[in-house]
């Protein structure tokens, strides 16, 4: 890894994939690569492999998860070792203590972001956040026909261009049919396609910040969750330096 272009090799290391799958290196046909980025002379942080069939709402799928999980990791670092120029030094420190599961629940709140606000790059007067990742739902399984779909959504399906973005309005924290209940993360309201986008750190921690800041808001006036002023949220919100450009803004939440 000493390479100092290692970095920005991720076309090299889909190819080095390409070739371990075609000499037979793992028991998987998977070609998607989400890669390795270094951290350090011998050190990196790696997103590779993936587990099929699992249910995250079981324990014993995760379990299993976790098993599979880290015989798969061990793999991939053998993999980077032989195949992956400057990569014969790597170091295996850990792996993490959860297994990333990328999609279970979501609620059905006030509001649900779709992929035509998506598209549209809609913009919402109670947005707490804007985003611009294309939608990244990662393989199924791991045939030809589940990375092409990956590749195409990805890289074509109305991915945001430079200066683009769409709006993370509030509604979609607030559970549809509760008073004073939020939810951040990955589990907020929205549709698959969508929440294949906004499920990411960035987006997840604006979220959370928002969802703080309503609690807040709600001890602090006697609000409720579900009739909260957002016109209040997002100027609380701007001075605490969310980024939030939207001119128009509502006392009311998105409901339509």
């Amino acid at each position: 890894m000493n390479n100092p272009m290692f970095r920005n090799s991720a076309r090299g290391q889909q190819e080095a994939l390409l070739e371990a799958l075609e000499d037979g290196f793992f028991d998987h046909n998977s070609r998607h690569m989400p890669g390795l980025s270094r951290t350090g002379r011998t050190t990196g942080f790696m997103n590779c492999g993936h587990l099929f069939n699992l249910n995250a709402l079981r324990t014993k799928d995760l379990s299993d998860g976790m098993m599979a999980g880290r015989k798969l990791v061990q793999r991939y670092y053998e993999f980077f070792k032989k195949y992956v120029p400057h990569c014969e030094d790597i170091e295996f420190i850990t792996t993490a203590n959860l297994l990333g599961v990328r999609e279970s629940r979501r609620i059905q709140g006030e509001y649900m972001l779709n992929i035509d606000d998506f598209i549209a790059r809609r913009k919402f007067p109670d947005q707490i956040g804007i985003f611009a990742k294309a939608i990244d739902i990662h393989v199924y399984d791991d045939s030809d026909e589940e990375y092409q779909r990956y590749r195409e959504q990805f890289y074509s399906y109305g991915r945001p261009q430079p200066g683009e973005y769409f709006g993370i309005p509030y509604s979609i924290i607030v559970p549809k049919g509760w008073t004073n209940l939020w939810v951040s993360g990955r589990s907020v309201s929205a549709d698959v396609k969508v929440q294949g986008s906004i499920r990411v750190q960035p987006a997840c921690s604006m979220i959370g910040q928002a969802a703080g800041t309503a609690v807040v808001q709600c001890i602090d006036t006697g609000q409720k969750a579900n009739n909260l002023d957002t016109e209040r949220l997002v100027k609380t919100l701007r001075e605490d330096g969310a980024v939030l450009p939207q001119e128009q803004l509502s006392k009311t939440m998105t409901r339509v």
